[in-house]
């Protein structure tokens, strides 16, 4: 599947951040979903499908953790990968998030020639 057909949903209560991510992801070739508003999330990819969902932990309302663990719960949305994305360097928050499902962390702030790799594997291995 090429990059311009994958689609991926972005969620982050600030919206520089927010910003950010879709640009550069969008200059990639993506098709970039973005919301402020955590409690959208599973309703949108239920409906969007996306091949990737990149969250922020911390956020107001639902956080990260508690948005990651809805997903995989819901059978309509428990295959789709999430990358959490945090400016947390506790190693409890990283082995929390992996344990429930994440494939993968990204700190803030996003050092893409770090993180890009990452999120290129997750796509590959789930096409």
């Amino acid at each position: 599947m090429e990059l311009k057909q994958k689609v991926i949903v972005a969620v982050d209560d600030d919206p520089f951040i927010l910003d950010y991510l879709t640009r550069f992801l969008k200059q990639k070739g993506f098709q970039v979903i973005s919301t402020t508003d955590p409690e959208k999330v599973v309703e949108m990819v239920i409906k969007e499908k996306p091949n990737l969902v990149i969250s922020d932990i911390a956020m107001p309302g639902i956080d990260g953790l508690t948005l990651l663990k809805q997903l995989k719960e819901n059978p309509a949305t428990k295959k789709v990968p999430l990358v959490l994305l945090t400016s947390s360097s506790r190693v409890e928050d990283i082995t929390e998030g992996i344990g429930a499902g994440a494939e993968a962390y990204m700190h803030k702030p996003v050092d893409w020639e770090r993180d890009w790799p990452k999120i290129q594997n997750i796509l590959v291995e789930n096409e």
